[in-house]
């Protein structure tokens, strides 16, 4: 069986230069290797991971009709929607046929796309015993129009969702998919994030929660500093780190598609109440909070130097208002640390409340704070729940158990 694992035109697929997605891809495909042909696909990027000794091929592909969309959408955005360019830069038409034409070259005979739903008829072309597998890293599907998804899902054979979450939302916005739907976690190296001594310097007199993710309003970024406010009063020797780009989501990719009202509220960082530039509004509340010698903004860490920050930390907080997932959490517990989450989407799944860490409702500063003084407060117990943590991810949330999962569906529809 030979295997394709189509990534986003824009992952960066190879250490050191990956994102989450991206990552995702490439440690599927190393497990996969084990036991099947892979090819992994994606653009070819700069300084792409020399010097890897790699169990697969990785096959890159470039188009200079996307790159020219992608410039005309950036630079003229006014003309670019006006023509219909934008819309039609996002779905990168020519990243997808050459992937398309390389799939023929290689006769490839099953098919995994990330999250690029409207490929799928693209890439099964002509071949009626190719196999199309579709992930899911987002709740797209259940808040496109589902007409407009249908004609694309009678092309896919597996449905593939982060988490059962994201299954279940897609189970009740598409109840007449026929395909296999299957819940493939994303996992941790449970080498690499792992308990141990933390090689940042930190003050004794000090002790940090920490933040780790896109610095964006969905994140509720605003939330955790409002709550870090009351931990700071309470105790002055707080610090909260937050680790992460400064990079806020486009809204079209969740909050004006969204039906869920707290998502919905974030489109007041877009242009209404509060403004329209959401690392301003954190700037702006940390400085009226007093806070701005406490709150450290890290920026983005690469991935093999996380553990440090993880290690550090007193507490790992992801206080997000939407989340398909929470990788943030479950590389916290993979570390041994306890963690503290928001009840929603993916987090319902990673955290077991009262065993591994706490969770609360979402744009609740007040319960925010409780919950992680409660576990500052009570070393052992937050101890025995980065234990818990740390022996939940290796049951759970591991490459090898993502893979066995995809490798079965893969051959039940073979």
């Amino acid at each position: 069986m030979k295997i394709a694992m189509v990534a986003q035109p824009y992952d960066g697929l190879l250490p050191p230069n990956q994102n989450s997605i991206g990552l995702i891809a490439y440690n599927t495909v190393l497990e996969l290797a084990r036991e099947a042909d892979v090819t992994l696909f994606g653009k070819r990027p700069a300084g792409r991971g020399r010097g890897l000794d790699l169990p697969l091929d990785v096959s890159y592909v470039a188009s200079a009709s996307d790159d020219l969309l992608q410039f005309v959408s950036c630079y003229y955005p006014r003309w670019a929607k006006w023509l219909g360019v934008s819309e039609k830069a996002d779905t990168y038409p020519g990243y997808v046929r050459a992937v398309a034409r390389e799939l023929d070259r290689k006769d490839i005979s099953v098919v995994h796309v990330m999250n690029y739903w409207n490929w799928s008829g693209r890439l099964r072309g002509g071949h009626r015993r190719r196999r199309i597998v579709l992930e899911m890293h987002a709740e797209w599907l259940s808040q496109m129009d589902a007409a407009q998804v249908r004609t694309q899902l009678d092309q896919v054979d597996v449905l593939v969702a982060v988490s059962h979450h994201i299954a279940n939302l897609f189970r009740a916005a598409h109840p007449a998919y026929q395909g296999k739907i299957v819940t493939a976690y994303n996992g941790v190296d449970q080498e690499t994030f792992s308990p141990g001594q933390s090689r940042l310097a930190v003050r004794s007199d000090e002790w940090s929660i920490l933040f780790v993710g896109r610095v964006s309003p969905e994140k509720g970024i605003h939330t955790l500093i409002e709550a870090f406010a009351d931990i700071a009063g309470a105790d002055d020797r707080a610090r909260l780190w937050i680790v992460g780009s400064r990079t806020t989501l486009r809204p079209d990719f969740l909050v004006t598609i969204s039906s869920d009202p707290l998502v919905r509220a974030l489109s007041r960082f877009y242009g209404g109440a509060e403004g329209d530039d959401y690392q301003t509004y954190l700037d702006t509340l940390i400085r009226n909070l007093n806070l701005g010698d406490k709150v450290r903004f890290v920026g983005r860490v690469p991935h093999e130097d996380l553990p440090d920050w993880y290690r550090a930390a007193r507490v790992v907080v992801n206080p997000s208002v939407s989340e398909s997932f929470g990788i943030s959490v479950v590389e916290g517990m993979a570390c041994a640390r306890p963690v503290v989450g928001t009840r929603v989407g993916g987090m319902l799944e990673t955290i077991v409340d009262g065993e591994t860490g706490r969770t609360v409702e979402p744009e609740r500063p007040d319960l925010l704070a409780d919950a992680i003084l409660s576990l500052v407060a009570n070393p052992e117990l937050a101890s025995a729940m980065g234990v818990k943590g740390r022996e939940r991810v290796a049951k759970i949330f591991t490459w090898r158990a993502r893979a066995h999962r995809l490798l079965a569906a893969y051959r039940e529809v073979a």
